[in-house]
């Protein structure tokens, strides 16, 4: 306490200065209109840039929830689209209400860690087996293709990147409707490979890759990137072809596993087949 009186005994005219500006301040926005003005519109941005702060703050604050809300819709709307059924009648101009199976469902996930430097590359993601996931359900973003899921536990699993040296995924160009195999060649984690497209095909750069739709894994028409560059070497009968993945794989947060619901069907099909 007594070094509390010492202290204003010490600044007391340090204080009293300040109280006379105030007094004086306070007299003259009081007594002029024009300072009054202003001093209302200066207070107003003020008080306004504050309000304008603490919004930003508790928007970001919120920010992951409402992706998460949103990554959840996401997966719930695509499991409607007209990919994700089979329909009984013959085109895909049937009306809604026509006779039409379920094909594939979504599973939305959020990345746990995710390596795209290495050789051979793994997502972990923060669902498991409690919630639906198995071993060999593809795995997608928003923006393309991800990779496969290799092992899964209670609660997590892990995905082999499409970004890994085992990774092959069937690809068509959405132009001329050939088909070929994608593969990560190791090097930038931007650039992939298609092969086994044939030298009589006809594209152009900046043409669009998609699934092929040939596997029980992804369905057909989900991006993988756009050609880059090509080459067709003498006497070679395959195209030497770079793509562009689409999606940037430094920066997945959310993707969506996918759950083929005729998966064992298809399965049982191809087996019956082979064994012929």
């Amino acid at each position: 306490m007594r070094n509390l009186i010492n202290f204003l005994i010490k600044y007391s005219f340090i204080f009293v200065f300040l109280l006379l500006e105030i007094i004086a301040f306070i007299l003259l926005v009081s007594n002029n209109s024009y300072q009054r003005s202003a001093y209302v519109s200066a207070s107003n941005g003020v008080t306004a840039n504050m309000q304008e702060s603490v919004s930003n703050i508790a928007n970001y604050i919120g920010l992951e929830e409402e992706n998460q809300k949103l990554a959840a819709e996401n997966a719930f709307l695509r499991s409607q689209l007209l990919e994700s059924n089979l329909w009984a009648e013959g085109s895909l101009s049937t009306h809604i209400d026509s006779n039409k199976t379920q094909f594939y469902t979504y599973i939305q996930a959020q990345i746990i860690s995710n390596s795209f430097q290495n050789r051979n590359n793994y997502i972990i993601l923060d669902k498991g087996s409690d919630d639906g996931i198995e071993v060999e359900m593809g795995v997608i973003s928003t923006n393309g293709i991800v990779g496969i899921v290799n092992s899964v536990n209670k609660n997590f699993c892990s995905i082999i990147s499409i970004l890994h040296a085992k990774s092959a995924i069937d690809a068509k160009i959405t132009s001329n409707k050939y088909t070929g195999t994608c593969y990560w060649p190791g090097e930038n984690y931007q650039i992939g490979q298609l092969k086994n497209i044939p030298s009589h095909a006809v594209f152009s750069v900046g043409d669009t890759l998609v699934t092929s739709g040939n596997s029980s894994v992804f369905p057909p028409e989900i991006p993988i990137g756009f050609i880059h560059e090509f080459e067709l070497k003498p006497g070679r009968s395959f195209y030497e072809i770079q793509l562009k993945y689409s999606a940037d794989y430094n920066k997945l947060n959310h993707v969506y596993i996918i759950h083929n619901l005729l998966k064992e069907q298809l399965k049982e099909i191809k087996e019956v087949r082979d064994d012929g």
